[in-house]
């Protein structure tokens, strides 16, 4: 009877702790990148491909395609990320909105976020987001943000 009420209490107590190992999936993040603006260019700085390095939690490389805007009313962009391990992150469209003027913008926290969608390898049904904070020069073409957020991996 003891051995019973030992297994039964065992099992209740691995029943009712689930949760907290279900909840451990999510990790905090953060980092660095940097881009050439118009990397792959089009016929003007608002419309190409950024290209760069990324350093940190999610260390790879970035490519950042501005879909639509301007510095007065924000750009709607996609980015594409594969991690140095090969791992691709996939992010529904992104909105900043900058502050500055003379094609200098400054991104301040929460002005600039992008919530992950999936993606190859460990992000494969990852959820998540990740923010921005930095300054892209659209004379220089040159793009420096730090990157922080969480990235919740599938079960």
């Amino acid at each position: 009877m003891k051995r019973i009420a030992f297994v039964m209490l065992l099992v209740l107590s691995l029943v009712v702790s689930f949760p907290a190992w279900a909840a451990d999936n999510c990790k905090q993040v953060g980092g660095v990148l940097m881009t050439n603006i118009n990397a792959i260019g089009l016929p003007t700085t608002y419309d190409g491909t950024n290209l760069g390095p990324v350093f940190g939690d999610l260390a790879g490389a970035v490519a950042a395609r501005i879909l639509d805007g301007s510095m007065a009313g924000g750009f709607d962009v996609q980015h594409y990320w594969v991690t140095a391990t090969g791992d691709t992150i996939k992010f529904k469209v992104a909105h900043l909105t900058p502050t500055g003027a003379n094609d200098v913008a400054a991104v301040r926290w929460g002005d600039y976020r992008s919530d992950i969608a999936g993606g190859t390898g460990k992000f494969d049904g990852a959820t998540g987001y990740l923010e921005y904070f930095g300054l892209a020069d659209f004379n220089a073409l040159t793009l420096v943000l730090r990157y922080r957020g969480q990235v919740c991996y599938a079960q």
